[in-house]
């Protein structure tokens, strides 16, 4: 049975879903998983890389996003340095909408981690050194804010991410540009239902459609790989939008934000948010505020 490792266990800040940790394994790593999600960078060494029973080798410039619930190791360590960056798997509090709406983005954060559970997956990212340079440039300002933890350093610590995440997802990018066509597919699907949630007229077959795949197949791949049907995923994301407009939006109606999140009737958005949330939105919104 492998070890699960949790996120407030690392966190300096519990304001902050986050953690940076700079690893230096001199012997192998074993199996574990985590109640978060990693992005961990090679800046030296070697080693092997086993995600679910699959192995990757590793050396300097690799770069990995895991899912907190997918079991691996390092094994055949040889002087290891790596960078860790800890989030919330759920919530990342460096993610945008127009980050979310990005294909690249959602093949190497949200489609590569679950691949490389179910086969031997080769599309990942590996930095040339003057990009690893690069690279650790910013992983040095993010270390230096998430320690130093000046006025305002939240906010500069997510600019960071941002701008991190963005360049590597651009450089995956361009050395993946034939990606598996299961991982395209998919990531087309997920950036129109990112693009087009709120559409009251939204259905599986307009996003099979915009994905080039048939209905079938666009079933089959959320089955696959997210466990869980489209029109569910396309539920979640408008209810979970809900939650946030409610939080946030005080004086909007609960038809507003029914008819912001895709839903015409809000008697039935009421239902879905009651059944998803176990309260319904006007309660959920009295218990936020007090």
């Amino acid at each position: 049975m492998s070890i699960t490792y949790q996120l407030k266990s690392h966190q300096r800040y519990n304001q902050l879903k986050f953690a940076y940790v700079d690893g230096h394994h001199q012997c192998d790593f074993a199996l574990h998983k985590h109640d978060f999600a990693e992005l961990f960078l090679v800046v030296s060494g070697s080693g092997t890389h086993t995600v679910a029973k699959h192995e990757y080798s590793l050396n300097g410039g690799d770069v990995f996003v895991i899912k907190g619930d997918v079991e691996h190791s390092f094994t055949s360590v040889d002087e290891l340095k790596i960078i860790n960056l800890m989030f919330d798997a759920d919530t990342p509090f460096f993610e945008t909408l127009s980050m979310r709406q990005q294909p690249g983005y959602q093949a190497m954060f949200k489609v590569d981690p679950i691949a490389r559970q179910s086969a031997e997956y080769r599309a990942m990212l590996t930095l040339s050194p003057s990009q690893l340079a690069s690279i650790l440039e910013l992983m040095a300002q993010i270390k230096h804010e998430y320690l130093a933890a000046n006025s305002g350093f939240d906010v500069m610590l997510t600019s960071l991410l941002q701008q991190l995440v963005i360049s590597l997802v651009r450089l995956y990018q361009q050395q993946n540009e034939e990606l598996p066509q299961t991982t395209l597919a998919l990531s087309r699907a997920l950036v129109f239902v990112e693009q087009n949630f709120a559409d009251t007229s939204i259905t599986s077959s307009k996003i099979a459609q915009a994905a080039y795949i048939s209905k079938r197949q666009l079933e089959r791949l959320f089955r696959q790989f997210l466990n869980t049907s489209p029109n569910h995923y396309l539920r979640d994301m408008q209810l979970e939008f809900a939650r946030q407009l409610l939080c946030g939006e005080k004086k909007a109606t609960i038809q507003d934000i029914a008819e912001r999140c895709g839903y015409s009737d809000s008697n039935y958005f009421s239902k879905c948010f009651k059944q998803k949330f176990l309260v319904n939105p006007r309660n959920y919104r009295q218990q936020f505020r007090t």
